[in-house]
């Protein structure tokens, strides 16, 4: 798998056991002005990709399909690509001691039919909507407020640089496929 940069490291972790390891899948879904359909969390103000953990015995794509349904009501899809991968070292989001080897397996999907959201416990709370964003707005916003509170609580500060760090990558491979 193709990495979209270096390990992210939670600052200030400390690892006092074992390292438990956490999969999930993320959607990179364009439309034909470039924009990028990010979900976006009333409660933290952020923009982050569509997708999330993989649980059971999933594979990626149900995974994948289970989480678009969820966080922005998608009912078709087609996965075009494996796009490439993050890696981070983190507490877990629900402020515990426990520290997991988080790897994030990006998608490029195109949806074909959108319905009704279905969000569950967190996803209700963070107040998730779906929206086209350019990549420069949703950069430009996360950057902003990456070292509010909220965001440098533990299990959340390597969120906003993990998906900055793709939509970088992203806008990079953009402007070189533009100038072919």
């Amino acid at each position: 798998m193709i990495p979209f940069g270096k390990m992210i490291v939670e600052e200030g972790l400390v690892s006092k056991g074992k390292i438990r390891k956490r999969k999930t899948v993320r959607a990179i879904i364009l439309n034909s002005e470039q924009q990028v359909l990010m979900v976006y969390s009333e409660l933290f103000d952020d923009y982050t990709f569509p997708g999330g953990g993989i649980i059971d015995s999933e594979t990626d794509q149900q995974a994948l399909t289970r989480e678009l349904k969820e966080e922005i009501g998608a009912d078709k899809i087609t996965i075009i690509k494996l796009y490439g991968t993050t890696k981070e070292m983190r507490y877990g989001v629900n402020g515990s001691d426990h520290v997991y080897m988080q790897t994030s397996t990006y998608y490029l999907c195109e949806i074909h039919e959108f319905g009704t959201q279905e969000l569950k416990g967190r996803e209700l709370l963070h107040g998730l909507i779906p929206k086209w964003v350019s990549m420069n707005e949703a950069l430009e916003k996360n950057e902003n407020i990456m070292k509010d509170f909220r965001h440098q609580t533990k299990g959340l500060k390597t969120v906003l640089i993990r998906e900055n760090m793709v939509l970088n990558k992203l806008k990079e491979i953009n402007q070189c496929a533009n100038l072919k």
